[in-house]
């Protein structure tokens, strides 16, 4: 079956339009899936680092909560009054919510680590989870302390109060340097996602040029195979029909197809070959 000179150029012209439209919607795929990689980092981000935020203002509160309550406890002992008991609620309120924060930030260090975009981020979500742990483990033991040292509060024992405050002390500073370390690997992450958002920018840039590199080739191809099917067949009628204007009915076309220049190409050939005899029939009468 051959396609008329009309179709294969409107079927190049669709060809390329195709091609177009294509490459139009990948590069506004790449940019959506490039936003979308961008957006999930910083948002995972910003959720744990509020979390860590809060984390640190809630820790310091702790502490002075518990100053609080020592100096109201030593205030009554010297007769003057002090309210301790709304600092203890205060405190172990605030002690839930620092335990409710580190437990939240594991989880979400977990979660975020199964939704990893490279190893890098993986192993940073990794460990902050560690980091996190051992966060927990020492604000536990801060915990116990500070629940002992308010029963010594209750009972007056100012000898058992400032016995705990060392102890608690001790504690308190591993417990803080965790929470610091905890922001400091966070740091590290976030780093690690700018990082690996640029890479998935560049990679979709990449592939963005192959395409169209790609797209370009197949539009000179189609424009060539255009060229060779319509262009140079109409070139050679024309230099043909010059030479016949000029009184050349020597020569021949190759007429190769059924399409409209292969059909004109006959058709002139006939023509040609009529006229050649009809000159030598004149020739011959004369």
């Amino acid at each position: 079956m051959s396609l008329s000179i009309g179709k294969r150029i409107l079927l190049g012209f669709f060809a390329i339009t195709v091609v177009v439209v294509a490459l139009g919607l990948y590069a506004l795929e790449q940019i959506g899936a490039v936003r979308d990689t961008t957006d999930a980092i910083v948002r995972r981000d910003m959720t744990v680092l509020r979390q860590l935020d809060d984390l640190g203002n809630e820790a310091r509160d702790l502490g002075l909560l518990r100053r609080t309550a020592v100096i109201g406890m030593l205030m009554q002992a010297q007769g003057r009054p002090a309210q301790t008991g709304e600092t203890l609620t205060a405190w172990r309120q605030t002690a839930a919510q620092v335990e409710n924060r580190l437990a939240t930030t594991i989880q979400l260090a977990g979660e975020y680590r199964a939704q990893g975009i490279s190893a890098e981020r993986i192993a940073a979500w990794d460990r902050i989870a560690a980091a996190a742990n051992t966060v927990q483990g020492f604000f536990r033991e801060v915990k116990a302390q500070g629940e002992a040292q308010f029963a010594a509060i209750a009972q007056q024992d100012v000898a058992a109060v400032e016995a705990r405050n060392a102890e608690i002390s001790r504690l308190q500073a591993p417990f803080l340097d965790g929470i610091k370390n905890l922001r400091s690997q966070l740091d590290g992450s976030m780093a690690l996602g700018q990082r690996a958002a640029q890479a998935d920018y560049e990679r979709s840039r990449l592939s963005i040029y192959l395409t169209l590199g790609a797209s370009v080739l197949l539009a000179l191809l189609i424009t060539w195979l255009i060229s060779r099917a319509v262009v140079r067949p109409l070139e050679s009628v024309m230099a043909f029909v010059a030479r016949v204007g000029e009184g050349d009915l020597s020569g021949q076309l190759t007429a190769g197809g059924r399409d409209e220049i292969g059909q004109l190409s006959a058709r002139l050939n006939t023509m040609v070959a009529g006229l050649s005899d009809l000159a030598r029939t004149n020739r011959a009468a004369t």
